[in-house]
């Protein structure tokens, strides 16, 4: 039996689950909004097991990222056209920066 992705990257599921649903846009305009106030909310360790989990997702689900994508998060809010692969990149870039970004306020 597979198991679900909300179970296997529990903590991928909560960054798109309560960050990058639809609503998304409560944190700021953009997706980088929502991905900074999860880095603001957030102890740096979940910050650290989220960027895991993705690239546990890219090397588990390489074959079928996009249908898995949408099994773990069916409304996410990304740009439209956007595959999982450049998508899920692009949160793991985010999540460096605005894991920078903090730690550098954070030592001001």
């Amino acid at each position: 039996m597979e198991k679900s992705p909300l179970t296997e990257f529990p903590d991928l599921a909560h960054l798109l689950g309560a960050y990058l649903n639809q609503d998304y846009d409560i944190y700021g305009p953009s997706i980088g909004d929502a991905v900074g106030a999860f880095v603001n909310d957030d102890p740096p360790e979940y910050v650290a097991a989220t960027r895991n989990d993705i690239q546990r997702f890219l090397s588990m689900n390489a074959s079928r990222l996009d249908e898995t994508l949408d099994r773990l998060d069916p409304g996410r809010a990304h740009p439209p056209g956007m595959p999982a692969l450049d998508y899920l990149l692009w949160l793991d870039q985010l999540l460096a920066e605005a894991s920078s970004a903090k730690s550098v306020r954070a030592a001001e």
